[in-house]
C-alpha cells in the first residue's frame, strides 16, 4: 500500500480509502479524523484513481485466509467431484 501511495504521491490513508470506495457494493465510507488536516487528506481519496493492477494488488494484500471449518471442508471435498 505504501508503494502505491509513493507512486501517486498520496498518503496510505488515501490509498486505503480509494480502494474501499471501489469495492463492489460499497456506497460510502465512514472516516474518522481528529484534525482538519486528516479530514482533508481523507476527503482527497476520492480524487485518487487506482489502476486495475493496483486494485488487484490491494485485493491480494487484504485477502483473509480461509478459516476453520471452511478449509477443512474444502480439504475433505478434494477429489470427490470430477471436474
Amino acid at each position: 500500500m505504501i508503494e502505491i501511495g509513493r507512486r501517486h504521491q498520496v498518503t496510505a490513508a488515501q490509498v486505503a480509502l480509494a480502494w474501499v470506495l471501489r469495492q463492489p457494493g460499497v456506497t460510502s465510507v465512514i472516516i474518522g479524523a481528529k484534525k482538519i488536516e486528516q479530514l482533508n487528506d481523507n476527503i482527497n481519496a476520492v480524487n485518487l484513481k487506482l489502476s486495475l493492477e493496483e486494485l488487484k494488488e490491494l485485493n491480494n494484500i487484504s485477502d483473509l485466509p480461509v478459516e476453520y471449518p471452511a478449509w477443512m471442508v474444502n480439504r475433505q471435498l478434494q477429489g470427490r467431484f470430477p471436474d
